[in-house]
């Protein structure tokens, strides 16, 4: 209890207890998670068992941090999915825990010339399907806001060096490669 966490849908988390709670297999310790407001109060759990496969870890260390910015200085390559498939496989990386293949995958988005970066999502379905704009913004506001907690700056100033950085990745992307 009291340990800070990143949850992938709720973002920053503290651990508010560790209770017993009725789970589909009986009995099972829980982790419980405070949210919401005083006037609207949520209490999420999530067993202790599950807490890997729910994709809930610690937040990424400096270190990680200044190498997850680091990927954004590095040559692209443009990522344009055209089918379901790899629509979702887009969504999937998107949504990792791992903070370094959203970056990588954030930054082969952007310099593909993905409409979205630094935009309001329009939280837009095309075909049952997350828009590629909504993806893109949902994942950097992750990004930006674990790496602005952990370098203790701001948002604005992630998405800055982001953005300096992608400008300099335009000018030496990575060939296209044509997909058949």
């Amino acid at each position: 209890p009291g340990s800070l966490v990143v949850h992938p849908v709720h973002g920053f988390c503290r651990i508010a207890a560790i209770e017993r709670a009725h789970m589909r297999d009986g009995l099972e310790d829980c982790y419980v998670f405070r949210m919401g407001s005083a006037r609207n109060p949520i209490k999420v759990l999530v067993p202790v068992t599950q807490v890997e496969e729910t994709g809930i870890r610690r937040p990424v260390t400096r270190q990680e941090a200044d190498a997850i910015l680091e990927v954004f200085r590095l040559t692209a390559t443009p990522l344009e999915p055209r089918t379901k498939k790899q629509l979702d496989e887009v969504s999937a990386r998107l949504n990792s825990s791992d903070m370094l293949q959203v970056a990588e995958t954030l930054r082969d988005l952007a310099v593909a010339g993905v409409k979205g970066w630094n935009e309001q999502a329009d939280g837009a379905f095309v075909n049952h399907r997350r828009s590629e704009q909504a993806m893109l913004t949902q994942a950097l506001a992750r990004l930006t806001e674990e790496l602005a907690y952990v370098q203790h700056t701001s948002r604005a100033t992630i998405e800055g060096r982001i953005r300096k950085c992608l400008g300099r990745t335009r000018r030496k992307r990575a060939p296209q490669v044509v997909q058949r």
